[in-house]
């Protein structure tokens, strides 16, 4: 269980991204561009609050900066397991031409 942080983190920023995306889909070019620094911003944010808040919950976690630090790095792998979602699962597409 003391591990459990980062995925905890990583879950809750692939939610706040979807629920985003799901806000914002008719601005979908201009909104979309930003989802990778909210979601790092974000993770920063819940890695922090839960620094200052339960301290033993990120035990790799010495200090402030380095909670915000394993944060932001968890809110950016959401991203990236999003991505990975897509690959695998997503729809393939035919170009056009080949």
């Amino acid at each position: 269980m003391e591990y459990a942080s980062v995925p905890v983190i990583v879950i809750c920023c692939y939610i706040f991204a979807e629920i985003y995306k799901t806000a914002f889909r008719k601005k979908k070019d201009q909104a979309f561009k930003i989802i990778p620094v909210l979601t790092s911003a974000f993770g920063g944010l819940i890695a922090v609050t839960m620094f200052l808040t339960v301290p033993e919950s990120i035990p790799s976690a010495s200090n402030v900066w380095v909670a915000l630090e394993i944060g932001l790095i968890s809110g950016a792998g959401s991203t990236g397991g999003n991505q990975m979602i897509k690959q695998l699962f997503g729809k393939k597409t035919k170009k056009d031409g080949n």
